[in-house]
């Protein structure tokens, strides 16, 4: 995930709020020693979310999201209903467009291009957070 991103620091709060069982860790990717693990480029890793499976297979973008949400017992039907088609093949679109517009999403935070943005309340620092399924 990217740490330095308000809109991925609280989609990651409203995740682990379902993360009883502790079953995901996020990691952000912004760490060099994570950069160098991963086997994007970087280019890649702004563009969407990765996810490494429990199995070793990585995930990325709107699958990404089905990998997280079928590891959830409260969520694991909204991750089985997102593979399935048609929602399957609509789905990489709908999230390369909030993607794009997240920071223009109501009841999200806004950019922040310095070092010194504040992280809201309730939300990990960047430097304490791990990914994986």
């Amino acid at each position: 995930m990217d740490g330095s991103c308000p809109f991925c620091r609280a989609i990651q709060a409203r995740i682990e709020q379902y993360d009883t069982g502790h079953r995901l860790s996020f990691i952000d990717y912004n760490d060099p020693a994570v950069a160098a693990r991963s086997p994007f480029p970087r280019a890649r890793l702004d563009e969407e979310m990765h996810v490494l499976a429990a199995d070793g297979s990585w995930h990325g973008g709107y699958f990404g999201w089905v990998a997280v949400l079928s590891e959830l017992p409260r969520l694991a039907w909204l991750g089985r209903l997102m593979g399935v088609a048609p929602i399957r093949w609509l789905g990489p679109g709908i999230y390369r467009w909030i993607a794009r517009h997240r920071y223009r999403i109501p009841g999200f935070p806004a950019p922040c291009h310095t070092d010194s943005c504040a992280i809201p309340a309730g939300i990990s620092s960047p430097s304490s957070t791990k990914m994986r399924t």
